[in-house]
């Protein structure tokens, strides 16, 4: 499932709309901005941070592409299961595989 405010979809490409979605059984964070119907271009934060590091890089780019930038399991507005439930291995935290917003 995917939320965002009203206000969030005005129509304004280079506004970032943000989102979360289900992804096995985590709430994922993500950002988005730009036309679905562009090249999708996704952000990778690197460690430790989160996807607000592209916060002013995504307006700019807005107009040429769809971009999603979401936050890792355990970063940023993402779910942080506990360690005993979540392997916090590259693999654990790149495993979830659905693209949000498909």
């Amino acid at each position: 499932m995917t939320h965002a405010s009203a206000s969030a979809d005005s129509g304004d490409l280079a506004a970032i709309r943000h989102r979360t979605a289900m992804v096995d059984g985590l709430s994922i964070f993500y950002r988005e901005a730009g036309d679905r119907r562009d090249p999708t271009l996704v952000l990778l934060h690197g460690f430790p941070s989160s996807s607000v590091m592209f916060r002013d890089l995504i307006p700019p780019l807005a107009d040429r592409a769809h971009l999603i930038a979401p936050d890792y399991p355990g970063f940023g507005r993402s779910d942080a299961p506990a360690p005993a439930t979540f392997r916090y291995t590259f693999t654990g935290v790149s495993g979830p595989r659905r693209r949000p917003g498909a």
